[in-house]
């Protein structure tokens, strides 16, 4: 008998205590401020749309935009159990609501259906979209119920890798991690609005019963300097440079003569935006700004500029090309190359003689030579709007060694960036004033208001005079004689110069892997653009050299350029020849 009573009694013993115990929590909820029932109230930020990124070609020409785009998931229980229904209307049969979902996000209405009846899976992915259509319907509580709405959005960039390094990417929270993205983040981030309505039981909004909602203020508009047009040639003839020639890497510059204004940039190897966080770190690298290299012969006319500047030559003196002169230390040699005894500073910027050139760097002293190559824009940034830009490397002239003398006015022991090399030629091409190179145009607020870059003086470099010398003595280099046959083009002058650097390894050269170089002002007679190309050589190639493959695709480059650009010809006769030719 007493087994049988304790049988009993247990069970109701046990639900005597829980029932006093729930009795107590209940109390206590009413009469203790710290414990409180659950909130179904949130308060959230919403990011604002980021800024747009355009081409010189303006508002119809985006390089990259965000489209705003929302995810969407189905409440099967939710659905089931809410009434919906206009005003004076009866309420919505599940069918038809099931429909209309179907038909905004163009799903398959059995399929859906089949999901809307399992009621133990709960919050079923639908879609992403970005149709306001879509989701002004699904948001409206008198048409669908069971649908959750999360507020997204996605950077698109509309021509794929074309311009990432410039671009840049964004990361998962839509920071800026490289490029423009990076640089002008805070510009174009915008400033986020805030929302306040309620959520369900596992914090889901209730995208219909928002209370408060404070919109975003969109991120600004950049519109850049860079031509989508000329973008695209350039990195056509590029990548069709390094596969033609063997190289590993390369990179190009357009630039504007007058303004220096950026037209084209492109480094490979490139990469996905998209993908930028799985990017190898080498492709990455932006080498037109970020990249430190010895430029080799092109430096050579920063040298004949500096001397003749100085007064201590002419275009027409003459020098011995022999390299066993005791009054200088240590000349570097030309290969096998065979000189006359004499040859004229101009022969020595188209035949890109280092003997010459190095006797007359030795000539015109460290001390002259380090301050024009500082005027010249070497040893220090640009200012260029873009992350990670180098300042080269270019020790102090009182640190230079007796070699160095002779040796740095043929670009050896010192280091450059391809971005310093093509503005020090366009301050050659802009009669000696060197601008500040600059890749944006101006900056549009949401409010209409700008910021518009206006062409900026650097500074003085070497008379006007001294530059159109120059000029004049660079035009045979890309002409029969000179080192760059290949990278003439038929009706326009071109003053530019070849360099072919051995890469370093170490402290010592690397025997037979070169970076060949070809920068170019056209037309020689009326500067309008510069360009600069470089090919960088892992292996040993017959095309290593300055004149036989960059000079090609710079000239490629360059008459896309001049026909994009309408650029008149300075030499109209020799159209006129070539067209006699056909007849």
């Amino acid at each position: 008998m007493r087994g049988e009573n304790l049988r009993f009694w247990s069970p109701v013993a046990v639900l005597l205590c829980f029932a006093a115990y729930s009795g107590i929590k209940l109390v206590r909820s009413h009469v203790n401020p710290e414990v409180s029932a659950p909130d179904y109230y949130f308060t959230r930020n919403i990011d604002g749309r980021r800024g747009t990124v355009y081409s010189a070609g303006g508002k119809n020409y985006p390089f990259v935009k965000s489209v705003p785009f929302w995810e969407y998931h189905l409440d099967p229980v939710a659905l089931t159990n809410s009434i919906v229904r206009r005003r004076g209307e009866p309420p919505r049969p599940k069918a038809a609501i099931v429909k209309t979902i179907a038909d905004a996000l163009g799903l398959d209405y059995r399929r859906l259906m089949r999901m809307s009846e399992n009621s133990r899976k709960r919050y079923q992915f639908l879609a992403l979209s970005s149709n306001p259509e879509a989701h002004r319907t699904l948001a409206d509580s008198r048409l669908v119920a069971g649908v959750s709405i999360e507020d997204r959005q996605v950077r698109q960039y509309l021509h794929g890798r074309r311009l990432s390094h410039v671009l840049g990417s964004v990361n998962a929270d839509h920071v800026g991690s490289a490029g423009i993205e990076q640089r002008y983040n805070r510009e174009l981030s915008g400033t986020p609005g805030v929302v306040r309505g309620m959520k369900d039981a596992r914090g889901r909004e209730l995208y219909d019963k928002r209370i408060v909602s404070v919109d975003p203020i969109p991120g600004a508009d950049i519109y850049l300097t860079v031509d989508h047009n000329l973008q695209y040639e350039a990195e056509t003839a590029l990548k069709w440079g390094i596969g033609e020639y063997g190289a590993a890497e390369g990179w190009c510059i357009v630039m504007d003569a007058r303004s220096a204004a950026i037209l084209a940039m492109a480094s490979m190897p490139d990469f996905e935006p998209l993908a930028f966080g799985h990017t190898p770190d080498d492709a990455k690298i932006n080498r037109a700004v970020a990249f430190n290299y010895e430029p080799g012969s092109v430096m050579k006319v920063m040298t004949a500029a500096a001397a003749i500047d100085t007064g201590i030559v002419k275009p027409t003196t003459l020098y011995r090309t022999n390299r066993d002169d005791q009054r200088y230390y240590r000349l570097p040699g030309d290969g096998s190359h065979a000189w006359e005894p004499l040859m004229t500073v101009k022969d020595a910027i188209v035949k890109s003689s280092n003997i010459v050139i190095g006797k007359l760097s030795w000539d015109l002293g460290p001390q002259r030579l380090w301050t024009y190559l500082r005027r010249f824009g070497f040893g220090d940034r640009t200012g260029i709007e873009l992350p990670g830009e180098q300042y080269g490397i270019m020790w102090h002239w009182g640190k230079w060694d007796k070699a160095t003398w002779s040796r740095a006015g043929i670009g050896q022991g010192i280091s450059v960036t391809a971005i310093q090399l093509i503005s020090a030629y366009q301050a050659i091409a802009n009669d000696g004033l060197r601008m500040k190179p600059y890749i944006v145009e101006r900056i549009v607020k949401p409010d209409g208001s700008e910021t518009k870059h206006e062409p900026a003086v650097a500074g003085r470099v070497i008379s006007a005079a001294t530059a159109r010398a120059v000029r004049e003595m660079m035009t045979g280099v890309a002409a029969p004689g000179g080192t760059a046959r290949r990278a003439a083009i038929k009706g326009f002058s071109i003053a530019g110069k070849t360099g072919t650097a051995q890469k370093s390894v170490g402290r010592t050269y690397a025997p037979g892997l070169y970076r060949a170089t070809f920068c170019g002002i056209v037309p020689a007679s009326s500067p309008r653009i510069v360009v600069l190309v470089t090919l960088d050589f892992d292996e040993r190639t017959r095309y290593h050299q300055g004149g036989n493959s960059a000079g090609p695709v710079f000239k490629r480059i360059t008459e896309s350029a001049l026909r994009y650009l309408m650029i008149s010809p300075d030499r109209p006769e020799e159209l006129e020849d070539v067209a006699e030719d056909w007849n």
